[in-house]
């Protein structure tokens, strides 16, 4: 393919999709997720960092098991996410769902026996799933339309926490046509019974982590609007931390230094490991203002048994312009994605894309051949 410069532009665009008149089969799409993910260690402290996968896929959200010995994680190293463990040095990778459907956010049971996930294998909604991790026979947790996401099970093995926003009406955001995701705290027994909501209905708690006795769990929480305020860490800002009684529902706040905190963990002692997205001074910190691992390029973490390491992904983020074949859940279609607002030509032979950068959009033409 060739590529033809044609006008720059001064404003955003949005994502697009286009079919080829000349072949159906063929979809091009705005690539809107990052270019490549892979999985780091280092020191709760940020130091000695080393990697732990580079498959020059998606590598990410991952999970320690209780005994250290494994590293769950989500990967599209085979085309759809599917759940992976491997070893904390990089060895024993071991692939754990085979589905066409999108399976994350893995949590192990304390025997480290099972896991518990979400997958979009029920019709497409996201319910939380349990994994026998020797047999590999998965098994529906939750059910029903809304989203059930980021499951934690305690440490007793009674209870597996997660958020949700079944029941949301998921209002508008404030003068914007986006809606806001309100998200509720639920536990729910293993085998599916004695499902309960934890938390006040209305605004969004999510990431929930068990104390170590099982009685309680913390979260971040914030305003529904603010969930659309912080959506990109580009903005400063301020939520919280919430410690959450699973019998009453009492609420304790979690003292944490000012900023956007996501994914606390509670740690050894009580202290609380999270991640801050924030312009200035984004990456791991800790509730008793310690730091660990920087960078606006790490995502979710998790930390060893004893707190002494974290595991986490970092990643790379690269809108191509020309066009890289996606994974497609069908057979009958193949998926092109490039940058923003992609359009082909009638006659199938050429397309047009924008490509954004810091001094504003720039419109290609790409020509076959």
């Amino acid at each position: 393919m060739s590529r033809r410069l044609v006008v720059s532009l001064s404003f955003l665009a949005l994502a697009a999709v286009a079919v080829s008149a000349a072949a159906q089969d063929r979809i091009l799409l705005a690539h809107m997720t990052p270019s490549k993910a892979q999985l780091y260690i280092a020191n709760a402290d940020g130091t000695a960092e080393r990697t732990v996968t580079d498959s020059n896929s998606l590598d990410y959200d991952p999970a320690w098991s209780p005994k250290g010995d494994w590293i769950a994680f989500t990967s599209e190293r085979s085309g759809s996410d599917d759940i992976y463990r491997v070893h904390p040095d990089g060895t024993g990778v071991e692939r754990l769902t085979d589905s066409p459907a999108y399976d994350d956010q893995a949590a192990f049971s304390p025997d480290g026996s099972h896991i518990v996930f979400v997958s979009t294998r029920a019709q497409g909604y996201a319910n939380l799933w349990t994994l026998d991790v020797g047999t590999h026979e998965a098994k529906p947790l939750t059910t029903g339309r809304g989203g059930d996401f980021r499951p934690s099970w305690s440490p007793d093995g009674k209870w597996i926490a997660f958020s949700s926003d079944r029941g949301s009406d998921l209002p508008d955001a404030k003068g914007r046509w986006e809606i806001l995701h309100v998200v509720d705290l639920y536990i729910v027994h293993p085998d599916g019974t004695g499902l309960k909501r934890i938390t006040e209905h209305g605004n969004f708690c999510g990431g929930a982590s068990w104390s170590a006795d099982s009685t309680s769990v913390t979260a971040y929480c914030m305003t529904a609007q603010e969930t659309w305020d912080f959506r990109s860490g580009n903005n400063e800002g301020d939520d919280q931390l919430a410690q959450f009684d699973i019998a009453t529902g009492t609420r304790t706040s979690v003292t944490a230094p000012n900023g956007i905190k996501l994914s606390p963990e509670v740690l050894a002692g009580g202290v609380v490991g999270y991640r801050r997205a924030s312009p200035t001074s984004p990456g791991i910190f800790y509730s008793d203002g310690k730091a660990g691992p920087q960078g606006k390029d790490i995502m979710t973490a998790t930390w060893s048994p004893d707190g002494k390491q974290v595991v986490y992904a970092r990643f790379l983020r690269q809108r191509p312009v020309d066009p890289i074949r996606v994974f497609s859940a069908s057979s009958s279609f193949e998926l092109y994605g490039t940058a923003f607002l992609p359009s082909v030509s009638p006659d199938g032979r050429r397309f047009a894309t924008t490509n954004t950068g810091p001094a504003g959009s720039t419109l290609f033409v790409i020509e076959d051949g």
